[in-house]
């Protein structure tokens, strides 16, 4: 039978046993730990919500200090379909009739249907939206296609972009100018060398611009077929200044009618002038005499046949002069004129070249002077023509030769006409077969009718500033037999009403928050995280102090909180009485910014009351500050006790494993001792 020391063997668990040791010693004291950051932390967490429940109010207030939460305005149409808008607080509050005559749009042109495979030649597009253009290359043999990817992909397109609608006859060329307004319109001109190039059908020009070409080209040739000299062009202004002053002579007539008086006082008042035979003061004075007397006003019984002074003036009531009416050599010519109208007169028909009349004078007196040309030079005409004839000169040199044998005015003189005529020529040609693209949609600014007076515009359908402060977003066009759509512009008291709701809602939060952190109910023993803190109770006191105090700024009528119908109840949150609140919105709206806003106003006490608690030097930041240290402070605590508990579990070990190696040697020895008694 073996005997040991009791208990004692080399199979006990000496860790199990340190453990047990140093967490019997480590227990009271980390529960200690525990306990107190346990309390920080829900203290922290308290602190946190309550402080953030506080800044709600002070942001609300500090919107409160602003002038524009009471500036605020409230707009509405009664037909949003046509119109609505947005007001700032610039906005006088008022009603305002508005009529949308037309809404902006952009420009849009068309092509005429082109073959489905279609190839142009070489040539250059210049496309131009209001004053900005660009130029696109084609290349010889491009297509439809071609064209389009190369306008939209131009960088310096401002904003013009092409696209091709399958038309049922063919394809079509659609150019358009991404912004609306009658200053982004279109234009599109075609440089090419080839006439017959398929690339001209997609130039573009108004008929208001072929009509100018046209006449701009019918004057330069009209001019070279009256050409006046300096002294002569004097003469001419000076009698149309007289005239234009006088008696505001335009027809023809009167201009006869000046023109014979002047000739009776001076023989030379319209030919013959020369620096030294000037037209005299007396007959000019003759000639706007004639000029007021022809223009003036002729009474019915001067101009009515029969006319007796019995007639009644019912016959000059009922009496209706005709309107002047065109002869026939006036409706016959009316034909060539672009934009003629059946109210011209005749005489106006009679003084006015149509570009077909100048074009055949200028080519009956180029005629006529070439002629003259050729019978002063007819030796040195006929070798120039033989060598036509022999082949030895072409005819652009040979029309250089015979231009070279005239003098060089008249040489000059000539060569303007022959420009004058290929100008008119091309400008008569361009305006009678005319196939370039044609306008789809106009480019046209929105206009609005304001009040019935006020005529306003945009190059969008958004009008800024048409009333002080308010921009007008234009829908549609309105109805004439509907009437005008009305805008509305009102202080926007359901705003305020709203914000003064979000306070009281926003303190009662804050009070109820209080409540429950500072809570201790000594029957069940249960106790909020701040239960005794004096902070809540300061925040608290702080806040009611203000809302029972007087704004000296404000006016008699609004010097404290309860004038507004906000007051305290039993149990200590605010409450509304609208009737009040609404009285004070409607009859003081603009003196609300008198007690609200300001240095001294209620909403920067409240700030100023909420700083005091939640501000860098505040009570609530002064007590979070002081429990982060004790955190420090604890978690040193910490570090401590964990050191202390590793040394104890070191030396406890090291006792048992010493224990343990003695109990060993005393088993081997007692062993020994038994063999030796022969065991």
């Amino acid at each position: 039978m073996s005997l040991g020391p009791i208990g004692m063997n080399n199979g006990m668990d000496i860790n199990a046993m340190v453990s047990k040791i140093v967490e019997a010693e480590r227990a009271p004291k980390q529960q200690r730990i525990n306990n107190e950051l346990n309390q920080i932390d829900s203290t922290i967490s308290a602190y946190g919500r309550l402080r953030e429940s506080l800044d709600t109010m002070k942001n609300l207030m500090a919107s409160f200090r602003q002038e524009k939460a009471f500036a605020a305005r409230k707009v509405e149409s009664t037909d949003d379909a046509i119109v609505s808008a947005t007001a700032t607080t610039e906005a006088i509050a008022g009603r305002y009739a508005v009529d949308v005559l037309q809404l902006a749009q952009s420009h849009k042109i068309a092509s005429d249907v082109l073959p489905e495979d279609a190839k142009f030649d070489a040539g250059k597009l210049r496309i131009a939206m209001g004053n900005k253009s660009f130029t696109v290359d084609v290349k010889q043999n491009a297509k439809l296609a071609d064209i389009v990817r190369t306008i939209n992909g131009e960088k310096s397109n401002p904003g013009v972009r092409a696209s091709v609608i399958n038309d049922v006859n063919g394809p079509r060329l659609i150019v358009a100018s991404e912004l609306s307004g009658k200053d982004n319109a279109v234009s599109v001109a075609v440089e090419s060398a080839n006439p017959n190039n398929l690339l001209n059908r997609l130039a573009y020009k108004t008929l208001e611009q072929r009509v100018a070409d046209l006449e701009k080209a019918r004057a330069d040739a009209q001019a070279l077929l009256n050409p006046l000299n300096d002294e002569e062009q004097k003469v001419a202004d000076r009698i149309a200044q007289r005239n234009i002053e006088a008696a505001k002579v335009v027809d023809q007539e009167i201009a006869d009618a000046s023109k014979q008086a002047a000739s009776v006082v001076d023989p030379n008042a319209a030919k013959d002038v020369t620096p030294t035979n000037p037209i005299s003061e007396k007959a000019l004075a003759a000639a706007a005499s004639a000029g007021q007397t022809a223009n003036r006003y002729l009474k019915p019984e001067e101009r009515i046949p029969g006319w007796t002074p019995t007639a009644s003036g019912t016959l000059l009531d009922s009496y209706w002069e005709p309107e002047p009416q065109l002869d026939a050599k006036a409706i016959e010519k009316s034909g060539d004129i672009p934009g003629w109208t059946n109210t011209a007169s005749g005489t106006l028909t009679d003084s006015y070249v149509t570009p077909k009349e100048a074009k055949a004078a200028l080519d009956k007196k180029l005629a006529l002077e070439q002629a003259a040309i050729a019978a002063a030079n007819k030796s040195e005409m006929d070798k120039i023509d033989q060598a036509l004839a022999s082949g030895e000169l072409d005819d652009a040199a040979a029309k250089q030769a015979k231009l070279a044998l005239l003098p060089t005015e008249q040489r000059d003189y000539i060569q303007r006409m022959e420009r004058a005529q290929q100008a008119l020529q091309s400008a008569q040609s361009s305006f009678d077969t005319y196939n370039g693209m044609s306008q789809v949609q106009a480019a046209q600014d929105s206009e609005v009718l304001l009040d019935g007076v006020a005529k306003l515009s945009s190059k969008n359908n958004i009008i800024e500033d048409a009333i002080d402060g308010v921009n007008l977003t234009l829908k549609g066009r309105s109805d004439p037999s509907q009437g005008a759509s009305e805008i509305d512009i009102d202080y926007n008291r359901e705003s305020v009403r709203g914000d003064i709701e979000q306070f009281v809602t926003a303190y009662n939060q804050f009070y109820s928050l209080s409540k429950e952190l500072a809570m201790a109910d000594p029957a069940t023993g249960q106790r909020g995280p701040l239960a005794g803190d004096s902070v809540v109770r300061g925040a608290d006191s702080r806040l009611k102090m203000v809302f029972s105090s007087r704004i000296d700024p404000a006016p008699a009528e609004l010097k404290t909180l309860s004038e507004f119908g906000v007051t305290t109840t039993r149990q200590g949150t605010l409450e509304i009485n609208y009737s009040m609140l609404d009285r004070q919105l409607n009859n003081n709206f603009n003196k609300l910014g008198d007690f609200f806003g300001g240095s001294q106003g209620f909403a920067k006490k409240v700030e100023d009351a909420i700083h005091g608690i939640t501000g860098v030097q505040g009570a609530l930041r002064t007590r979070e500050q002081s429990l982060v240290e004790r955190n420090y402070r604890i978690q040193d605590d910490q570090a401590s006790l964990d050191r202390r508990m590793d040394s104890l579990e070191k030396r406890t070990h090291a006792k048992f494993s010493a224990m343990q190696d003695t109990t060993g040697k005393m088993q081997q020895q007692l062993a020994g001792m038994m063999n030796a008694f022969g065991r």
